[in-house]
């Protein structure tokens, strides 16, 4: 019988409203950041970088967070602002631990989708192997990642940016979810199709054309040209590359590459 432990993992895990305030070990958040780490990503960019907040630092996030939940009312100043605020300064200052995940934000806009692609599957090995240590995460988006309070807090340079928060703990309650089967939600496909708006075929010297697929002449790679992360035009032919790199190779010498 197939080990189904893995997915029995994948199953049972959630998103923790709420935590019972034990402290988690250290030896807990390293495990969580050392899974991250074997996510796949292109190329090996490694993209990732965590803040882990303790003590002092995550006290100053909860008055970031509240000042944060202020904006959000009409009326800052109404009792109603303040007690929602305050609620969430409590209940952040409580949280046993908080890990912020960044990612690499690149001038080529395929390689940003790339990195925070692969950043959010780190995000996924974090959130497994803590479940696997019996510990509960509440990974959040929402405008506060992207609020700049938040990147003066980090210090974070221009070429990153906030792709999640994780609120780390022991779970007080574990809420029950379904989800669609993957049945409802997959297309089996084994025919040739015809393409409504097909890619036309490209030249010989563009690589293997079929199908829309050329190959980058520097590192061999099959590129799909309609999303190529980068191009070069040489003596009148389209070459494709798998990423910026390559095209540097080839642009500094296309006669050694050129077919």
């Amino acid at each position: 019988m197939p080990d189904r432990r893995v997915l029995d993992l994948i199953r049972r895990r959630r998103s923790i409203p709420k935590f019972t305030g034990e402290p988690v070990p250290r030896a807990v958040i390293e495990h969580m950041l050392e899974a991250a780490t074997w996510a796949p990503n292109h190329h090996l960019t490694e993209p990732w970088q965590f803040f882990v907040l303790e003590d002092g630092a995550k006290v100053q996030f909860a008055e970031l967070r509240r000042a944060f939940r202020l904006s959000l009312f009409p009326d800052p100043m109404s009792s109603a602002a303040h007690a929602a605020a305050d609620k969430i300064f409590r209940q952040t200052v409580a949280t046993p631990a908080i890990i912020v995940v960044t990612t690499r934000v690149s001038a080529d806009p395929v390689l940003t989708e790339d990195d925070y692609a692969a950043t959010m599957c780190a995000l996924q090995n974090m959130l497994l192997a803590a479940l696997d240590e019996g510990v509960g995460t509440y990974p959040r988006t929402g405008g506060l990642i992207h609020d700049a309070r938040l990147r003066a807090f980090l210090d974070l340079p221009a070429d990153r940016r906030v792709a999640a928060i994780i609120y780390v703990g022991y779970p007080a309650v574990v809420p029950e979810r379904q989800r669609a089967p993957w049945t409802e939600k997959t297309v089996w496909l084994s025919e040739r199709r015809v393409l409504k708006d097909p890619v036309p075929a490209a030249a010989d010297a563009r690589g293997d054309a079929r199908e829309g697929i050329a190959i980058d002449p520097v590192c061999k790679m099959e590129v799909e040209m309609a999303t190529a992360p980068a191009t070069s035009v040489y003596r009148g032919t389209t070459y494709y590359f798998c990423a910026p790199g390559c095209k540097a190779t080839f642009d500094e010498n296309p006669d050694a590459y050129a077919s």
